[in-house]
């Protein structure tokens, strides 16, 4: 049985501990001033579907802010700068575990001394063709970067998508083609001709699962995965991010697991690194 004496020094240790997250929680959600000089904030748009919003299940320190990372929230018609942490997008309302954080923490390695903001625009189950221009999802796209672009730099744009249009063989034929268009529209509008593109492959286990190993299903996904690996060589300040040794958690075998999103931030980040060295 325990004693008073026992349980007076258990109470102390956890409110000790406890108080010493909330320290640290405190200092990581004050550590986030958006830099004055648009040169030392740099900016990436976070597009595509499902797996760019992530899918995986959160960790209780997954909902502390990362230091010097902010995250463009959007609630009905208020957009704002704010810490950011898991989920950085609640759509759909499922509060999952991303690729952005990771990659911004692997992005700050190499440029310690700024900040990054993230933009959120993913929606979970959206064909090529519900992303492109005049599109309600590309308006929204549109109106969060240029509220980003505020007051940073705009650096790149990190696209995860192409299950979708996996579904159909004419999604597949046109994929290409819309991806094409949709990098060249975003670019001019957003006034940059170079504006790095990051493409990230499909799941390597996509194509596995009962609901998409139909033969013909596989072949679309096979097709997509091609258009994809191929835009580096078709268009400039692109790249490409292979989805190798990543896992599935769910058993219809179509988003990544935790420790693979954070494998593939860190892909992007390096994809990143790469552009920007071979330009200079």
């Amino acid at each position: 049985m325990r004693s008073r004496s026992d349980s007076l020094v258990l109470t102390f240790l956890i409110t000790i501990v406890a108080s010493t997250q909330l320290l640290a929680n405190d200092k990581a959600s004050n550590d986030w001033t958006i830099p004055t000089q648009k040169k030392d904030f740099h900016v990436f748009l976070l597009m595509g579907q499902s797996n760019m919003n992530g899918a995986a299940k959160l960790l209780p320190e997954d909902r502390t802010p990362a230091p010097h990372v902010v995250g463009l929230t959007r609630k009905d018609d208020k957009i704002e700068w704010a810490p950011a942490a898991h989920p950085l997008q609640n759509y759909p309302k499922k509060k999952k575990f991303s690729l952005g954080i990771p990659f911004a923490k692997e992005y700050l390695k190499d440029n310690p001394k700024k900040t990054v903001g993230l933009v959120p625009v993913a929606f979970g189950g959206f064909s090529i063709e519900r992303l492109g221009k005049n599109s309600k999802a590309y308006k929204i796209v549109m109106e969060m970067a240029k509220v980003a672009m505020e007051k940073g730099t705009l650096k790149g744009i990190l696209w995860h998508q192409g299950e979708s249009d996996t579904t159909k063989q004419s999604k597949a034929d046109s994929y290409e083609k819309k991806l094409h268009q949709l990098i060249s529209d975003i670019r001019r509008d957003l006034g940059d001709d170079d504006l790095p593109f990051i493409v990230g492959n499909l799941a390597e286990f996509y194509g596995t699962g009962k609901s998409h190993s139909a033969p013909d299903r596989v072949a679309s996904i096979n097709q997509v995965r091609g258009i994809l690996r191929a835009v580096p060589g078709k268009i400039a300040n692109t790249a490409f991010v292979e989805s190798t040794g990543c896992k599935s958690e769910d058993h219809h075998m179509v988003h990544f697991d935790r420790n693979s999103y954070i494998i593939l931030g860190k892909r992007y980040a390096q994809a990143i690194k790469k552009i920007t060295k071979n330009n200079k």
